[in-house]
């Protein structure tokens, strides 16, 4: 009896000793969250992370979008691995490789600035980017899987690359290059964190920042305030541009919208340093939200700029009941909101002029003008006066001209800038109730009707017009009213757009295809029907305090979208 007992106490010794050893293996490998933007210098224009790569996954599988269109497109409905696997290699960092980097990996993209050269008129820049992802993994164990990741990447991407290995500062540095030396993959280790560019000083300027020996956006206050400011654990995405990143995008706008002509370069640093002075930084949001992707950017604005925007903004909310022009199938259109369009002009520009310098007061005004110039007006502080708070554009095709709708407060002065707009020769008749206005030129068109006024393309202004006729208008349709159901029109929103996310939904999903074919070309049929009962894809802006604040909900979110963009139109 007494052996028994004693056995017994041994086996509950060594049990006890095997779950203590359990559990301190577990908290010793336990996830801490690093703080990655201690990487990105503070001089940074623009810095994105991501602490959770396989919620991240787990969020797109869960989309309403991917759960339609995986079938059709012939992509993976479930893009992870297998689930218990990952869970227990995030807890316990056990398991092969590839799976505990990709279950316990944090991610950041740095980008620091961009390269431009130019052959004969072509003008090509190429962003400075930096890849940090700390793998909470010991180097000795993720060392050999991500170089053989790199080294898969390199030979996809380059022909016949050569590998390069060199030590600067004491830091060691591996770097494939292409045949023609014009571009690099460059990597570093820094204890679990691999750091990945495509640019050598930037991968030598983050581990600089790391280490202290250059200032890293981790310590500067605009940065801790805005992401401390974010609060949500659902979040997966977080991004932050500086002051400097937003001119500099501003710029390269500019200059992709000018074709890389020698205005555009010439003019895109006036327009960035003059409206960029009117933003101190930006920062994102991605979660999910009901099947779809919801990203809020908060645009943060000088006080004063956002005292002198307050009395431009309305106090109330939309009425988004009068949609009677809107066709069925129109691909985008927004409503605008202003307080007062009488004034709304002069104190746009007395915003702008506020943080400017002379040349960039100057400059604005034409710039502000152009914005009206598409839909014929060449006097918007006169425009201003003659309509009302409400005005509205219609896209009928993704990339066809807008169609703008205003309300007529002052019927005879709209009639005179249209005549001037349309000349001497422009044909009029009736559409229906419509007085419709054609330029003999250029087709551009204006119709009067009730009290509103259209403005745009002659073909598109009277779909416009034979949809109020017919009755038969964007409110008919479901992936409409499904979108409309998310928004509170109490709020005093001064935009809402409302755009059709099918191609964008369909890029997404295809890019993660197993057919070498695209699959939209074979299986057309079924995916036009799959996606047809998606929502459109709905965005609103609202001044909320010292900022501007957009938020947006669509299939996969604006991090989506730049896969799309840039994903290869087939395999």
């Amino acid at each position: 009896m007494r052996r028994l007992i004693t056995r017994r106490r041994a086996l509950f010794s060594i049990l006890l000793i095997a779950v203590l050893l359990a559990a301190a293996w577990i908290y010793w490998n336990r996830l801490t969250r690093s703080d990655l933007s201690a990487f990105a210098p503070s001089n940074c224009l623009a810095f994105v992370e991501g602490d959770d790569l396989a919620a991240l996954v787990t969020g797109i599988e869960q989309t309403e979008a991917w759960r339609t269109l995986s079938g059709p497109l012939a992509a993976p409905q479930t893009l992870l691995p297998n689930r218990w696997l990952l869970r227990l290699a995030r807890w316990t960092g056990t398991g092969s490789a590839d799976t505990i980097l990709f279950a316990r990996s944090q991610v950041g993209v740095v980008f620091t600035g961009a390269e431009a050269s130019q052959s004969e008129a072509t003008l090509t820049i190429k962003p400075l980017a930096t890849f940090i992802v700390e793998t909470h993994t010991s180097q000795g164990r993720m060392k050999p899987a991500v170089e053989r990741h790199i080294e898969d990447l390199a030979r996809r991407v380059y022909r016949n690359p050569g590998l390069l290995r060199k030590q600067i500062d004491g830091i060691d540095l591996e770097e494939w290059i292409s045949d023609d030396k014009s571009h690099q993959i460059v990597f570093a280790f820094v204890d679990t964190t691999v750091i990945v560019g495509n640019d050598e000083s930037t991968v030598l300027h983050s581990i600089e920042a790391h280490n202290g020996k250059r200032a890293s956006l981790r310590d500067a206050k605009e940065f801790a305030v805005q992401r401390n400011g974010v609060g949500e654990s659902s979040t997966l995405l977080f991004g932050y541009i500086s002051q400097s990143g937003v001119r500099s995008l501003l710029q390269a706008f500019v200059i992709y919208r000018g074709g890389s002509s020698a205005d555009a370069i010439t003019t895109a640093p006036i327009f960035a340093d003059t409206f960029g002075a009117l933003v101190n930084s930006i920062s994102w949001t991605s979660r999910l939200a009901d099947g779809s992707v919801e990203d809020r950017c908060q645009i943060n604005l000088p006080d004063d700029v956002a005292e002198k925007l307050r009395s431009m903004v309305p106090q109330h909310g939309f009425d988004l009941t009068k949609l009677s022009f809107i066709p069925s199938d129109a691909y985008s259109f927004s409503n605008y909101q202003l307080r007062d369009p009488a004034t709304f002009w002069s104190n746009l520009n007395a915003v702008v002029s506020s943080h400017a310098d002379l040349i960039g007061s100057v400059a604005a005004r034409p710039i502000l003008r152009g914005l009206l110039k598409p839909y014929g007006i060449d006097d918007p502080d006169t425009f201003a006066r003659a309509i009302g708070p409400n005005l509205r554009t219609i896209r009928i095709e993704e990339n066809s001209p807008s169609v703008l709708i205003v309300e007529a407060f002052d019927r005879q002065a709209l009639r005179t800038l249209i005549l001037k707009r349309l000349g001497k020769n422009s044909k009029s008749g009736q559409a229906g109730n419509a007085e419709i206005m054609v330029s003999s030129s250029d087709n551009f068109a204006a119709a009067f009707i009730d009290n509103y006024v259209l403005l745009g393309p002659a073909e598109a202004v009277r779909r416009c017009l034979a949809t109020a006729t017919q009755s038969q208008s964007i409110t008919s349709q479901e992936s409409f009213r499904r979108a409309e159901k998310v928004l509170d029109v109490s709020l005093p929103f001064t935009v809402i757009t409302f755009a059709s996310d099918q191609r964008a939904a369909i890029s997404f999903v295809e890019a993660f295809s197993r057919q070498e074919r695209p699959a939209f070309a074979t299986n057309a049929a079924q995916v036009d029907q799959a996606v047809s009962g998606l929502p459109y894809a709905v965005s609103v802006t609202l001044l909320k305090g010292s900022s501007i604040e957009w938020t947006s909900r669509s299939s996969f979110g604006l991090a989506g979208s730049l896969v799309a963009q840039f994903a290869p139109e087939s395999k």
